[in-house]
């Protein structure tokens, strides 16, 4: 007999897509924002470089890293966490049923060394 397939929850098939969305959006938004942050880093920095190809890049690879690490935060926090099937009152009850079950052994074992003691 096989097995049937153990199938994903359904709510992690979308994931990567999810992921290349975010990233996608980044980058749109990086390259959005990229001009205007150099105007406003000329303004305030004195010694700003001239704007070249190169600037821009790192400008907005900059960028890209900032708004995903943002919404990766966002995704992070707003994902419902699965609850943790273990609670105190069960390591309570199940450490009081191995204590029981440890004194039990204890009495079990002291009563055969007594009838071994008696013969």
């Amino acid at each position: 007999m096989s097995m049937p397939k153990k199938t994903p929850p359904r709510g992690r098939a979308f994931w990567p897509v999810l992921g290349f969305l975010l990233a996608l959006s980044s980058g749109v938004l990086a390259f959005i924002f990229t001009d205007p942050v150099i105007a406003q880093l000329r303004k305030s920095l004195r010694n700003f470089p001239v704007t070249t190809p190169t600037i821009r890049i790192i400008v907005g690879v900059i960028l890209f890293a900032l708004i995903a690490m943002i919404f990766s935060l966002i995704v992070a926090f707003a994902v419902p966490r699965k609850k943790s099937a273990v609670t105190e009152i069960n390591i309570a009850k199940e450490r009081k049923v191995m204590v029981n079950q440890k004194m039990a052994r204890k009495i079990k074992q002291r009563d055969i060394n007594r009838q071994n003691k008696a013969r």
